[in-house]
């Protein structure tokens, strides 16, 4: 890892974080896209990811859970609009309930039920590494000026240095059973 970045100018809605991480693209690719690595660093560290469902297709499902030391919860659920492997992510999340109906979101309780989060995650090799870009946008426009998605934002953009964080240190441990594999 070498850098984060992020834009104070977003539109409202927007988060666009960087990051270059010392790891082979197609390793990175991976780690986004299967269930068993995805579970181990997308997520705060102060929440487990106690369910992690994944078809990164174009129509695929992705399901998770991240469940808090409190018990608390959080369903999201979404599909895959692109996924041109090994540069490119386009998947779309809402909260959803566990039988996957939309809800309020559980630490933002004015959260719109129709919001939903679209993000885009582009990967682009530099040097020996991968510079992995995050433009996450909340959908509806409406929901999107709203106070309680601001606030879910603004926890967002520091989430996702956490996120980072923990995938950098997923990608160590991840390249070393590559390489114990041939």
């Amino acid at each position: 890892m070498t850098s984060a970045t992020e834009s104070e100018h977003d539109a409202p809605g927007d988060i666009v974080v960087t990051r270059v991480f010392d790891a082979p693209r197609e390793l990175v690719f991976e780690v986004w896209t299967v269930a068993e690595h995805l579970a181990r660093w997308f997520g705060p560290r102060a929440a487990e990811m106690v369910s992690c469902t994944i078809d990164p297709r174009p129509g695929g499902v992705i399901q998770f859970c991240h469940q808090s030391a409190d018990g608390m919860r959080l369903w999201a659920k979404g599909a895959f609009q692109e996924v041109i492997a090994p540069e490119r992510l386009v998947f779309t999340l809402a909260i959803v309930d566990a039988e996957g109906r939309p809800t309020k979101h559980p630490m933002v309780p004015d959260w719109p039920e129709d919001a939903v989060i679209e993000t885009r995650v582009s990967l682009e090799v530099v040097g020996h590494g991968t510079r992995v870009t995050v433009h996450s946008r909340v959908t509806p426009p409406e929901a999107a000026s709203l106070d309680s998605v601001a606030f879910e934002r603004r926890l967002a953009r520091q989430g996702w240095a956490e996120v980072f964080d923990k995938l950098a240190e997923h990608l160590v441990v991840a390249a070393r059973g590559t390489r114990s594999s041939k």
